[in-house]
């Protein structure tokens, strides 16, 4: 069956074959719950493999730089953005993600990479957790729609921290720029959000592109 599909419908069929991924990590020092990167690839992996699917990522490092600690000691950011092939064999596609890591020792690239990875997998197949957010109930967002929730408030702040890097602009001001709108990161909804870390990859994705052609 899976021989008379093309890409875009077996892409479809592992999506849907995918369900949902319950959180099955925790951030202990914020407080919040989150699904890990090992449960997000295991769900993509027994899907794409069901209907001859391989997706094949390549990383190109876009910034990377060392910040002092509050304690004194130093940690290193690394920016990524991640080019995902997709491809049956037959017929192919790509994709790309922006993906950031900090570590204090020599983690910070392999994070990074694993970051656009996991984010990737999560828009490409629109994988959620089917939970309720526990700040969802504000009078200023859209009757019935939640607001942002954790991931997403923490793959902005990402985002953020890549265009500022790649713009040579101060974080807050990226981050003013894009919420002018709003206020305030934590008013986004979570389709508002969404849209957002579209807007901000696209734009981020043109930088990349600009280096490459001048390189």
């Amino acid at each position: 069956m899976n021989e008379k599909l093309n890409l875009m419908q077996k892409l479809n069929e592992a999506a849907k074959s995918i369900g949902a991924v319950h959180k099955d990590g925790k951030n202990s020092f914020q407080n919040y719950e989150f699904q890990s990167e090992g449960a997000i690839k295991a769900a993509v992996e027994q899907a794409i493999q069901g209907v001859g699917i391989r997706i094949i990522p390549n990383y190109q490092v876009i910034n990377q730089y060392d910040k002092e600690s509050k304690r004194g000691g130093s940690n290193h950011f690394v920016d990524v953005m991640g080019t995902f092939l997709i491809t049956d064999g037959a017929e192919t596609e790509t994709g790309s993600m922006p993906g950031s890591g900090q570590d204090s020792g020599e983690k910070a690239m392999a994070k990074a990479c694993t970051s656009a990875q996991k984010y990737f997998y999560k828009q490409l197949f629109n994988i959620t957790d089917k939970e309720e957010d526990p700040d969802t109930t504000d009078s200023n967002a859209t009757v019935g729609e939640s607001l942002i929730n954790s991931e997403q408030r923490d793959r902005l702040d990402r985002l953020f921290e890549s265009l500022a890097g790649v713009t040579n602009k101060d974080k807050e001001f990226v981050a003013k720029a894009y919420l002018k709108k709003v206020g305030s990161i934590d008013k986004l909804t979570h389709s508002s959000a969404n849209t957002l870390i579209e807007m901000v990859t696209n734009k981020l994705n043109s930088y990349v592109d600009k280096e490459e052609q001048s390189a």
